[in-house]
């Protein structure tokens, strides 16, 4: 597995022979923004926007949605509601069909976060029931410290990629 930053602010991934793709620099400060960084922060999230990369396939996020109406936040749970869809496809208009969603993204009051078993069951529903132009997901959980990266397929559930501190 591989995860780093390059010179110029990009954050790419791979997975051997199963998925790559790059996070940019402005997507990566807007999960900052988001951190639980005191004790009364609640979760927030959201659906990761981007292209994919036709001659490879990567999956390069570009944008995300914010948490906001709809939503259900609490210190230790989060609900997206159906605007972050409608937001979703708004995009995809407004890129003229070439932008897609690529992923889910939330946080956790915690420094090293981990998947809960109400996450697994997102992911679950999401891959399954979720209008996806890939194989599979970018799900990312943003720590109060380390954020991390997750790629989740149908065949594989979700695979670490890896840690990094944002």
């Amino acid at each position: 597995h591989m995860l780093r930053m390059l010179d110029d602010g990009y954050l790419v991934w791979q997975l051997e022979n199963i998925a790559t793709g790059s996070i940019c620099p402005s997507l990566i400060a807007e999960l900052k923004e988001w951190k639980q960084t005191s004790m009364f922060s609640k979760e927030a999230g959201g659906v990761l926007l981007g292209f994919i990369d036709s001659n490879t396939d990567g999956l390069l996020c570009e944008t995300l949605t914010k948490p906001g109406k709809g939503d259900k936040r609490g210190r230790s749970s989060f609900f997206r509601g159906k605007r972050h869809q409608s937001e979703a496809n708004d995009w995809h208009k407004t890129t003229k069909a070439k932008g897609t969603q690529l992923g889910l993204w939330h946080t956790h009051p915690e420094s090293k976060p981990m998947p809960s078993s109400v996450d697994i069951e997102d992911f679950r529903n999401t891959i399954k029931t979720g209008m996806y132009c890939t194989n599979g997901i970018l799900y990312i959980i943003v720590g109060t410290k380390y954020t991390g990266f997750w790629y989740g397929a149908k065949e594989v559930g979700l695979t670490l990629i890896g840690y990094f501190e944002i």
